[in-house]
């Protein structure tokens, strides 16, 4: 799912966004995802097929649920079995507006970043917050959607 150009003179997510893409193959164990994760300090590295595709995203969230809690052994589990997908995207040349409205719709907090619908970069909500606090408030509503119960929300 993808996100479209938007409004010029805005602050667009080219902008902002990580342009050092971590990737994994598919077929590759959560072990080397993980290495990658803490090698770089970043909460996600993205997963590519064998021709380069994106197929999925890995983040720290996934390998919790999905390896440590279930006590597997990330040397014998491939990251395609724990890979989030479909990976939800937005164009380069969209504002951060349209990407937080994209991240509060579907409730993610990162982004892949495609030019005519090839991978770019990344773009998480702390990009958005670091470049623009006015952006902060679309990101309070994708907190309150993600993590306060709907009894709470005012």
């Amino acid at each position: 799912m993808s996100a479209t150009k938007e409004e010029p003179g805005s602050i667009h997510v080219s902008d902002v966004m990580s342009y050092n893409i971590l990737t994994v193959r598919a077929d590759e164990k959560v072990s080397t995802a993980v290495s990658r994760l803490l090698k770089h300090g970043v909460g996600s590295v993205l997963v590519m097929d064998k021709n380069d595709q994106l197929v999925g995203i890995i983040t720290k969230g996934d390998v919790l649920r999905e390896v440590v809690m279930k006590h597997l052994d990330p040397n014998l589990v491939k990251s395609k079995a724990i890979m989030s997908e479909p990976v939800i995207t937005i164009d380069v040349d969209s504002s951060l507006e349209a990407a937080s409205r994209l991240m509060i719709q579907k409730k993610v907090s990162k982004l892949a970043v495609l030019n005519d619908g090839n991978l770019k970069g990344i773009i998480t909500s702390t990009d958005i917050i670091r470049a623009e606090p006015f952006e902060v408030r679309y990101l309070e509503e994708l907190v309150r959607a993600r993590f306060v119960p709907r009894d709470l929300r005012s």
